[in-house]
């Protein structure tokens, strides 16, 4: 709008009134004598409403003083275009596309552009159009596609813009990559030993693992050139299919039963090999089976068939297990011990002396092996096989090969952690943290021996450690162990175990690693957890923000913060609230470590959060690694918050102003990011840059992080806050902890009962989905006023919320009830949250937990005061609801 000063006068205009949802800009001006200035109004409506009123200006010259009013009018509507909710391309073959068409309607009366854009997954989902233009009221569509390149569910959120600061309208798109895949149940097929001129037969499945049905045009025997060279390509006469028909279809997730039959032979003959090959209609082979099966007589057998003690130190008896059994014709088989070697040493893993009897299972045989010299100790370990009291001729005897290699390092430098601690761990979970053994030296360690103490707590354990009893270390490398707390059940003493392992030679001491932990019914959790700082330049301290979250049903008080004393000392942490504070259930709080390197090197240190009546700390692991660049190198970006915290109502527009600033004059680039949030929200950023708009979905508070990085890679954070406000006088919030369809209710009670199922789902007493969605309120009007009628702003029906309903000007005469209905969440159980605001404070939090799809609970009443809010509980829930 264009001012124009027609006098000889400075006249100063003043906006003196300006109707909610309007700004101008400036607000203040003076107009030269004869010149012209102009002033840019802005329509903000912060819900879906008629906004009309008067802008109202003085105008003030030095003498006199005048006002001028100017009409505005504008309507707030939460989309300007209709689309369907998501669009789903089923199951696509990973490699080919997928195009569906997408319908847009424009809803308003001028012509809009609309900038489309795929968030979450656009590498497999493509628009057809970057944009899209319609004439008021026009209907186009467009072509979307799916494109996997990998197998699974992929899911992505289809955005349409009218304008940089409008509300994106978002179609979920959804689509799964899949292939065929067909594989044998087992993977191989063995049919055993069979009497001669017996026979026997030995069943599997041809499984279809993939997402399309598998059509199978033939089952045929071949021979197996791979097992047995000397048979090539011919099938052993001995096998046989039965009850196998073709061409069959083998559905997704089904298995095909079949059956292969194995005649033996008169008398007793070597194992013979063939497969069963699976064809497809286009002579493809779907898949081959390996079969197996041996004509009469025993077979004695080894596993492994190698028994390969690695590198071994000198005068150290190392000690493995292997296996024996006879997987030919069940016969008394006794075992005599292979000849004495003076290196290894074979006995019973039971213990029972020898000559052994091999019966229907398995014998364990442990081995040791001891060398005094650096060299190879290659051995054949050669067992007498006896059938009824005398050497079988079929099979005199059973070799295995055992190998050893002593070697004579020098004395190893190694680099272990000196304990390792858990901390506080909730009962119930588990926590796997590293133990590392690096050789720091300049020649290769020998390490072996690693266990842990069989007489520690059980609640520890570990699935990585070496598969030899030996690791030979190079210069440098490192060995991780992974140690894994699972405490069960709470004892109120620390458990404790060590891990321990010998190292260079045998007169060298055991290193022993102390382990420790507390089992505790508190439910907390770290986000991040290890906090990592990445290259930080010695000059300078770098801040990370975390997050801990109370997952429990108690409150967590936190008494203190330190840093362990058995980690980096250049490492803080403080609580952005004072200490001590609580963190109530379901609830989470704010807080900044830092990082403040000294000299060049890899910083590993640890957070110890100390809880009340805990004897052990909640630990936070952090890392930062110290650089020493160039000093213009160590020059950070400067990122630069706003000044103060920001407040809005909720589910309208706040802009993130962020800026940034460089020493060297860089180039930056911005990112804004949520790091606190109200449980249950998912509202983020939109837009990128360093100004993005934000729109919160709850009530709350809300913490910023604006991460800044130069050309080089160096950052800069700085954090901001923003606490959302009820939208009304009376606002209801609800959110959910499983995804689906969840619908939020509001009954007048002045116009139906709550305790009635019948006042639910009707209009005009209930406000729901059906009639108080996209511009539509409750018909006739509650009390005959838009103001005194509710309205929900979104219905959710694949996700975790939230909905929300508010009224502007609530009765004082009678009150409102709160239902929600669990329409279906995929079968599974679901707990609900909602959050009931009257008078712009908290009336009350309730938690529902729906245990069926189709319940609908009545959680309580509401009631508007002028000074105070009263909310009435209420538990009558209906199974089987609509």
């Amino acid at each position: 709008m264009t001012f124009s000063n027609t006098t000889g006068a400075l006249a100063e205009v003043r906006v003196t009134g300006s109707p909610v949802g309007y700004e101008v800009r400036p607000s203040i001006l003076n107009v030269e004598p004869g010149s012209r200035f102009d002033v840019e109004i802005a329509f903000l409506p912060a819900r879906e409403a008629r906004f009309d009123g008067v802008i109202t200006f003085s105008v003030d010259d030095g003498t006199d003083r005048a006002e001028i009013g100017i009409d505005v009018r504008g309507e707030g509507i939460q989309r300007v275009v209709e689309v369907v909710e998501a669009l789903d391309f089923g199951f696509v073959a990973v490699g080919e596309t997928r195009t569906l068409p997408l319908t847009i309607s424009s809803i308003v009366e001028k012509a809009i552009t609309l900038a489309v854009s795929i968030e979450g997954g656009a590498d497999a989902f493509v628009s057809g159009s970057g944009v899209v233009e319609l004439a008021g009221g026009e209907t186009r569509t467009i072509d979307v596609s799916f494109s996997p390149s990998n197998r699974g569910a992929h899911t992505a959120s289809l955005r349409f813009r009218s304008c940089e600061s409008c509300q994106a309208v978002s179609v979920r798109l959804t689509g799964s990559g899949g292939f065929a895949h067909l594989r044998s149940r087992p993977p191989a097929v063995t049919v055993g030993t069979v009497r001669p001129g017996s026979s026997r037969s030995a069943t599997f499945g041809i499984e279809n693992a993939g997402d399309f049905p598998a059509t199978v045009s033939s089952v045929t025997l071949v021979g197996d050139p791979e097992r047995d060279p000397t048979g090539g390509l011919a099938v052993p006469r001995e096998f046989s299919l039965t009850g196998v028909v073709v061409p069959f279809e083998v559905a997704p997730t089904a298995i095909f039963p079949m059956e292969v039959v194995f005649h033996a032979a008169a008398q007793s003959e070597p194992r013979r090999y063939a497969k069963v090959r699976v064809m497809g209609p286009n002579d493809e082979v779907l898949v081959e089976v390996p079969v197996d099966g041996r004509s009469g007589g025993i077979e004695v057998i080894a596993d492994p068939v190698v028994v390969d003690f690695g590198r071994q130190p000198k005068n150290f008896a190392a000690k493995k297990i292997f296996v024996l059994q006879n997987v030919g014709d069940p016969v008394s088989i006794q075992l005599f011990p292979p000849e004495e070697d003076s290196n290894y040493t074979v006995v019973a893993a039971d213990g029972s002396p020898p000559p052994w009897t091999l019966g229907d299972g398995p014998m364990g045989v442990e081995v040791t092996f001891e060398g005094s010299e650096s060299q190879d100790y290659p051995a054949e370990l050669v067992f007498p096989i006896y059938v009824n009291g005398a050497l079988s001729g079929e099979q005199p005897f059973l070799k295995v090969e055992a190998i050893a290699t002593v070697v004579d390092f020098p004395p190893c430098e190694l680099d272990v952690a000196q304990t390792l601690r858990f901390g506080a761990v909730k009962v119930g979970t588990s926590v796997t943290l590293p133990i590392d053994i690096t050789n720091r030296g300049t020649s290769e360690c020998l390490v072996w021996g690693l266990e842990l103490d069989p007489d520690g707590s059980r609640a520890f354990s570990s699935t990585s450690m070496p598969s030899h009893s030996t690791a030979v270390l190079a210069p440098g490398e490192k060995l991780t162990v992974a140690v894994r707390y699972a405490p069960t059940r709470t004892m109120g003493v620390v458990d404790s175990s060590h891990l321990v392992f010998n190292h260079s030679n045998v007169d060298t001491p055991p290193t022993v690693v102390p382990i420790s932990g507390l089992a505790m019914g508190l439910d907390l959790v770290a986000e991040p957890n290890p906090i990592l700082f990445g290259p930080v330049p010695t000059p300078l301290q770098a801040f990370k923000p975390f997050v801990v979250r109370n997952r429990g049903a108690e409150a967590v008080r936190i008494t203190r913060i330190s840093i362990a004393a058995d980690g980096s000392q250049r490492f803080s942490a403080r609580a952005d609230d004072q200490l001590p504070l609580a963190i109530a259930p379901a609830a989470s709080k704010g807080f900044t470590a830092s990082y403040k390197p000294l000299e060049w090197t890899i910083d590993h240190g640890t957070i110890e959060l100390w809880l009340e009546g805990i004897d052990e700390p909640f630990l936070v692991r952090a890392k930062g690694t110290a650089v020493d660049d160039p000093c213009e190198l160590c020059s950070w970006p400067t990122a630069i918050c706003p000044a103060e915290a920001q407040s809005v109502m909720v589910n309208s527009r706040a802009v993130l102003a962020g800026d940034a600033d460089s020493p060297f004059g860089r180039e930056i680039t911005c990112k804004w990011q949520v790091i606190s949030a109200p449980i249950g929200s998912s509202a983020r950023p939109q837009g990128a840059g360093c100004t993005p708009s934000f729109v919160p979905d709850l009530v709350g508070r809300y913490v910023f992080e604006l991460l800044v990085t130069d050309a080089l890679g160096n950052k800069g954070a700085c954090q901001h806050q923003l606490t959302s406000r009820p939208m009304d006088a009376i606002t209801v919030e609800t959110f959910w902890d499983v995804a689906g369809d969840v619908d939020l209710h509001l009954l007048n009670e002045d116009l139906g009962d709550r305790r009635d199922p019948n006042s639910w789902f009707s209009d005009p007493a209930d406000c729901y989905f059906a009639n108080c969605t996209d511009g539509r309120r409750p018909s006739p009007l509650w009390e005959g006023s838009r103001a005194k009628t509710a309205i929900l702003e979104e219905n959710i029906t694949l996700g975790t919320g939230p909905e929300i309903i508010h009224i502007e000007d609530p009765s004082e005469t009678h009150s409102y009830a709160i239902g929600i209905h669990n329409v279906s969440v995929g079968g599974r159980p679901v707990t609900v949250t909602t959050n009931v605001y009257c008078a712009r404070g908290l009336a009350q939090s309730v938690t529902t937990e729906f245990t069926e799809s189709k319940q609908f609970a009545v959680i309580g009443s509401i009631r508007f005061g002028s000074s105070t809010c009263s909310f009435t509980p209420d538990d009558t829930v209906w199974n089987g609801f609509h």
